[in-house]
């Protein structure tokens, strides 16, 4: 038992010795690769600066798809006829508001409701009006049969009749020539309006011509031309009706004279009286359309009480507030806003640089502010010949067509537009640090490697297609895998053409004119 206890001990010692052996082993192999790695380490380092320079950042020619776009911002704005502000065309005291902002309306909804108690009784007086004149026709029809013998009563009857209808032919050709006067002057105040507003367009035009006044204010005097020449046509209508209708009243007038003076004559001549209720029946008759006619247009004119939409849309604005009063004038003041947020487009204002490549058709993204990740696709609907300045800068308003899903986009949204130009598929690429332009032309300093594995660094000459602002497209003068100089400097290469990365003399980074990626070609 004690020679085995002895033998362990001897062995464990053994064990513990080669342990230490192979630890001094393992930490002298690691001491020579460290050191044979620092010589490598150093020869390479001093290699590396003799034939590659320090902070030279080089780039590999490669294939990828290559998409060229204008980028604009603009405005979201309604559609034509996608927005309307609409209206009172009568002075009153708003009685009732039935939307408020976010409602959605129905096309002929009303939207509010005027006070007008003066209308309202104007439409009770004619309706009564009408009603009793309609009694009376039923009295004239009911006595056409009666053959009764003319009296002297009746005489005096007849001559009251003239006489009444003589006097109202007077009245009525007073009042024609009062209302045939008004409608006149109104007429020539309207075009003394169109008249000047007119010449203040053409004086406003001159001054935009030459640079002095903004487009806002020659679109504010055409628009205030169109008003004036507006009213010239409603006042003339006017006239016209006014003429229309005086000349109605004076030959009712003239009628009931001379059915006065046939209605003495018979009586005069013994007439029976059956041709005399027959005359009474046609006044009565008369009388009734007129009355009807007269109802008709106080229904219309207290029907303006009623302000209705005419399209479908959100109440985007409420101008007016219930329990204020519209003072109606030539111009109908706005009471409420109303959009088809389903009919939305933006526009927006490209560079004169860039506009000569956007066609109709070209696909296109938009963003907002709102939703910035979201982005809402679109199409170029329309493109201005007119010019916009913005911010001093020429540009041209063009039209993007979109979707707006959940009604997400308003109006007047500040958005950023990128229009697709043009594209091309596994083109050869290079980024665009690497083009350098010259007088020449485009040139990229490729770095080649000899069998000794010298580097060298020749500038190539390269024909250049179109860029995405990241990438351009080489046509010709390097292939798939060479290696070009994206910034830093080059032995025996001048440094105006190796300029440090996004920028230097010469310009290595960005690309493109205004919010176009670069394009090549040249």
């Amino acid at each position: 038992m004690t020679e085995q206890a002895n033998k362990t001990p001897n062995r464990n010692a053994a064990q513990v010795r080669r342990a230490k052996a192979r630890r001094r082993w393992l930490i002298n192999v690691a001491v020579i690769v460290v050191v044979v790695g620092a010589g490598v380490g150093l020869w390479w380092s001093r290699r590396s600066r003799s034939d590659s320079p320090a902070g030279l950042v080089t780039g590999t020619a490669t294939r990828r798809d290559l998409t060229e776009t204008v980028s604009a911002t603009g405005l979201v704005t309604a559609q034509t006829g996608a927005m309307v502000k609409i209206g009172s065309q009568i002075t009153g005291r708003i009685k009732r508001l039935y939307a408020d902002v976010g409602d959605q309306m129905k096309a002929g909804e009303v939207i509010a409701e005027l006070d007008v108690p003066d209308l309202n009784a104007q439409v009770r007086q004619t309706e009564a009006t009408l009603a009793l004149n309609r009694s009376r026709l039923t009295e004239q029809t009911s006595g056409v049969a009666l053959q009764d013998t003319q009296t002297a009563t009746d005489i005096d009857r007849a001559q009251a009749g003239v006489a009444l209808a003589q006097t109202s032919l007077n009245q009525a050709q007073q009042t024609a020539n009062l209302q045939m006067a008004t409608a006149e002057a109104a007429l020539r105040q309207a075009q003394a309006n169109a008249t000047n507003s007119s010449a203040s367009l053409a004086r406003t035009q001159q001054l935009f011509d030459k640079g002095y006044v903004a487009a806002a204010d020659v679109d504010n005097a055409k628009a205030q031309a169109e008003v004036n020449a507006a009213q010239v046509a409603s006042a003339q209508q006017n006239v016209q009706l006014v003429r229309a209708k005086v000349e109605a009243d004076l030959a009712s007038a003239r009628d009931q004279l001379r059915q006065a003076q046939s209605a003495l004559a018979a009586s005069q001549a013994g007439t029976a009286q059956p041709i005399i209720k027959r005359v009474q029946v046609q006044e009565a008759q008369a009388t009734v359309r007129q009355s009807e006619a007269a109802l008709a247009q106080s229904r219309a004119q207290f029907d303006k009480a009623f302000i209705r939409t005419p399209i479908a849309g959100t109440v985007i604005q409420l101008a007016q507030q219930q329990g204020e009063t519209i003072a109606a004038g030539l111009s109908a003041p706005t009471v409420i806003i109303v959009a088809d947020l389903d009919r939305l487009q933006v526009d927006a204002f490209v560079d004169e640089t860039d506009i000569g490549h956007v066609k109709l058709g070209q696909p296109a993204v938009v963003t907002v502010d709102a939703y910035p990740d979201r982005p809402f696709p679109g199409r170029v609907a329309k493109i201005a010949s007119g010019a916009t300045m913005q911010q001093n800068v020429v540009t041209y308003d063009v039209t993007i067509a979109l979707d707006n899903p959940g009604r997400l986009l308003k109006p007047d949204m500040t958005a950023s537009v990128t229009i697709t130009i043009g594209g091309k598929q596994d083109a050869l690429v290079v980024p665009i640090d690497a083009i350098k332009p010259t007088p020449q032309g485009p040139t990229v300093v490729q770095q080649t490697t000899d069998k000794t594995g010298k580097a060298s660094y020749p500038t190539v000459a390269v024909k250049t297609g179109i860029s995405d602002g990241d990438y351009t497209e080489i046509q010709r003068g390097l292939q798939e895998g060479d290696v070009v100089v994206l910034a830093g400097q080059v032995p025996g290469v001048n440094s105006q053409q190796t300029a440090p990365r996004f920028g230097g003399p010469l310009g290595f980074g960005g690309g493109g004119h205004g919010g176009r990626g670069g394009r090549g070609g040249l």
